[in-house]
């Protein structure tokens, strides 16, 4: 994932800046700042690693190595404890008198010291070190610090007598590391863009800051130092969209690595307060950041600036609201008469919009209740017309029938047969036209209240539902309780029309009152069920 992340990054520095770039930067950057507690525990568990291999037995000069690399993991973490390192380193390089040890200590505490804010203290450390017959990478380290201390000393003294003293040893100093370090490394193209942009060649010092950014990880101190520097080349050649650019991956870079001796963090957040963009919140927590980091590493000359550049941005933006009020208060006052006039217009023309709104509301809930009223009228002239014809087929059927016992009546008067006529007076409706009625009403009963069988068995017991014989419609205790729900309750009436006696149907209704979840209300339950007819 981390990988991934730093290949984002990469891509990002090549591609021109617009809109979007600038949303994805930030985006990447508030990520990186949501994990900044994270990226701090990555960082002490490699400096639990590197403290774990640190025993008894060791020999001094493995001792002094240790030592001094936790030195250099604690240097731009945490001074005090970069300080307990490097005395420990010393002590070791005391103990076995190794000249190279003893310088690199004592070029490793000027370091830390000038970072801390004790110049004259770094600097004589420096002047006290011998570099004749000194190897190459010590004296590398050495003019390093010799910058670092005119450097930081140039910065904190911020005037114009010592200043201007200490930035040409600064530059000194740079220029005698650039005749020590390999030439085409990417420290060399480092310090040889710091060179050109303290000696104001700044597109020189772009296109070397540049070169040492190619491929460099954005997880190393390096990158940080490099992106800020391409940032101020580009600042000081009034591409301040660059300068942002490289200020937020030099930030990025500070808090994956992280280092809390940076610059980047509080430079943007003082940017983007200048930029007066609405993005105060933002300043203002970067701001934070910045003096979190400063006071975790103790680090005194970054709490000065931000103490002291911090009132001047604040007056700065105070001025330019007020001049800006005072552009505006000529503007206001001529339009004032104007704006009058168009309030009233808006109000005036607010009102019937909002009639005109309202009425086409209206309009609108009328058309469509008039047509969910033409669907639901639709629906019941076709279903007046189902059962309209259904009607008719039901009476034809009953009339022929009806014609027939005449007809059969006629002939046994005539043929003087009453015995037989009295034998037919007394059968009942035979078994097919009984099954004909029934499914005649099942399937008028179900069109009407499809949802009848459901929801009758919802007032039932669980385990108790009833439902028709397979294949079939309503069985008999469902046509019972479907009279009901049709407003018939008696029960000889039922039974009239069931063709069986009331007792029986009385037996019906008890058996299947005793399943029902309320069996004192449960017929008058029946009666509510199926509210809205189909």
């Amino acid at each position: 994932m981390f990988a991934v992340f730093l290949i984002i990054i990469f891509f990002i520095i090549q591609l021109p800046l617009n809109a979007n770039d600038f949303n994805n930067l930030y985006s990447d950057l508030e990520k990186v700042l949501n994990q900044r507690e994270h990226y701090s525990e990555m960082k002490e568990a490699r400096i639990d690693s590197v403290r774990s291999m640190i025993c008894k037995g060791m020999s001094y000069e493995a001792l002094f190595n240790h030592y001094h690399r936790m030195y250099e993991e604690y240097l731009t973490y945490r001074s005090d404890s970069a300080l307990y390192y490097i005395n420990k380193a010393e002590e070791m390089a005391e103990r076995t008198g190794n000249l190279e040890h003893i310088k690199l200590a004592k070029i490793s505490r000027s370091n830390l010291l000038a970072t801390s804010g004790y110049f004259s203290q770094a600097l004589g450390l420096l002047d006290d070190v011998n570099i004749a017959k000194t190897d190459t990478a010590l004296l590398i380290e050495y003019y390093k610090a010799y910058e670092w201390v005119y450097s930081v000393w140039s910065e904190y003294s911020d005037d114009d007598y010592f200043t201007p003293q200490y930035k040409k040893k600064e530059i000194e100093y740079n220029d005698s590391l650039l005749h020590v370090l390999p030439v085409g490394s990417k420290d060399y193209y480092y310090w040889l863009g710091e060179y050109k942009a303290r000696t104001g060649d700044q597109p020189g010092a772009q296109k070397a800051y540049e070169a040492a950014l190619e491929n460099l990880p954005v997880n190393t101190r390096l990158y940080a130092c490099v992106t800020c520097g391409l940032a101020f080349a580009h600042k000081n050649q009034g591409h301040l969209d660059d300068y942002e650019k490289y200020l937020i991956l030099s930030a990025i870079s500070d808090n994956v690595c992280p280092l809390k001796e940076n610059l980047a963090m509080q430079e943007l957040a003082f940017h983007i307060f200048l930029k007066k963009d609405g993005s105060l919140e933002r300043a203002n927590r970067y701001l934070n950041y910045s003096m979190e980091d400063a006071v975790f590493y103790v680090n005194r000359l970054r709490m000065l600036e931000i103490a002291r550049k911090f009132p001047s941005i604040v007056n700065a933006y105070q001025n330019e609201n007020l001049e800006k009020s005072n552009r505006l208060t000529w503007a206001i006052s001529v339009i004032s008469a104007l704006m009058v006039l168009v309030i009233v217009l808006l109000l005036f023309n607010k009102n019937r919009l909002k009639q005109v709104k309202t009425a086409k509301m209206e309009l609108d809930a009328l058309n469509d209740k008039l047509q969910n009223l033409n669907v639901e009228l639709l629906k019941t002239n076709n279903t007046r017309e189902e059962y309209m014809s259904l009607f008719l087929e039901l009476c034809a059927a009953y009339i022929e029938k009806l014609n027939r016992y005449q007809d059969l009546v006629k002939r046994k008067v005539k043929a003087k047969q009453a015995d037989d006529l009295l034998k037919l007076s007394t059968n009942k409706m035979n078994e097919a036209d009984a099954k004909r009625f029934f499914v005649n009403f099942d399937t008028s009963f179900l069109t009407l209240y499809p949802n009848f069988v459901n929801e009758f068995n919802a007032l039932l017991r669980d385990g108790e539902a009833i439902y028709p014989d397979k294949g079939g419609l309503l069985n008999t205790e469902l046509r019972i309780f479907a009279l009901i729900r049709l407003g018939i309750k008696d029960s000889s009436s039922i039974a009239t029309l069931l063709f069986y006696s009331p007792q029986t149907i009385y037996n019906y209704r008890t058996a299947v009152r005793n399943k029902a979840r309320n069996r004192d209300d449960f017929e008058e339950q029946v009666k509510k069920l199926c509210q809205t007819i189909v």
